[in-house]
């Protein structure tokens, strides 16, 4: 097997030649098994599992109970600019999106939400299946009284093929755009039981209000994904000239509106102030 030139532990650099190898396979292709890379790499059997799994953790190996170990699926992939609902996001990329209702009934109303304060809010709490597998937890809250006007009810979301932008707009409401921000964060120990996510369980936590064409809002999503499965990519354009009219044209998309007023980019952060909030 190649050898070992680069600096660092072992296992480490087994990892890096796992990589390599699997560049070359497709997706769901069998790894050889444990044994078998220990005797192609000359070391213990200890050390290329825990090669494995720094693969496992890195979301590139999946492992199947009494199967062995296949390169994973690519993860989920999101371009900013085009607004897709997960399932039409999950069909593009040629795979199966379907949920499992975990909550349905009276919400409650959170800080930053764009309901007024005192508005009756309904909950829609689900899990989020790609092929099966469970990749994100959604949960929703909507205007009480939009809920009753367009008939949402438990029977109709707990549908495994229920998708909410296809009801709105079955219902003449027609998501016109949104508002989303991402971080990166720790999993709570029961979406990490959800999510079947091992160790530290990273997760990237998406907060997206979305708004009709008048600017009534229809959804206010907190989302998890699995890290591992989740990707994020942009199209960034510097602007030399924030005093030049066609400069902000070209950087009217990339406008997010906030309690901050607007903001052009990306925009970094929250950062510790040192007075204990984020």
């Amino acid at each position: 097997m190649a050898a070992r030139s680069r600096s660092g532990p072992i296992y480490l650099q087994i990892a890096d030649g796992l990589k390599a190898r699997i560049e070359s396979l497709g997706p769901g292709a069998r790894i050889p098994s444990e044994p078998q890379l220990a005797r192609d790499w000359g070391v213990s059997r200890f050390t290329v599992a825990k090669a494995v799994e720094q693969l496992v953790d890195e979301g590139l190996i999946t492992r199947r109970q009494g199967s062995g170990s296949f390169v994973a699926e690519a993860p989920l992939r999101r371009a900013p600019g085009y607004l897709l609902s997960f399932t039409e996001a999950v069909s593009a990329a040629g795979h199966s999106a379907s949920h499992r209702l975990l909550e349905f009934g009276p919400g409650e109303a959170e800080d930053g939400l764009p309901y007024p304060s005192d508005t009756p809010l309904v909950l829609l709490d689900r899990l989020r299946l790609v092929d099966g597998k469970a990749v994100a937890r959604h949960r929703s809250l909507l205007a009480a009284d939009l809920v009753a006007r367009i008939g949402l009810t438990r029977d109709l979301a707990a549908r495994p093929d229920f998708s909410l932008y296809r009801f709105f707009e079955e219902h003449e409401l027609s998501v016109h755009s949104a508002t989303e921000r991402l971080i990166a964060c720790a999993a709570s120990p029961g979406d990490r039981k959800l999510l079947g996510l091992t160790g530290d369980g990273v997760v990237v936590a998406v907060t997206r209000h979305s708004f009709a064409a008048d600017g009534t809002p229809l959804d206010a999503v907190s989302a998890i994904y699995d890290a591992r499965r989740y990707s994020y990519e942009a199209r960034l354009v510097r602007q030399h000239d924030f005093g030049n009219t066609t400069s902000k044209q070209e950087n009217e998309n990339d406008t997010i509106f906030g309690d901050r007023g607007s903001h052009v980019g990306p925009r970094l952060g929250p950062w510790d102030t040192g007075r204990g909030g984020s």
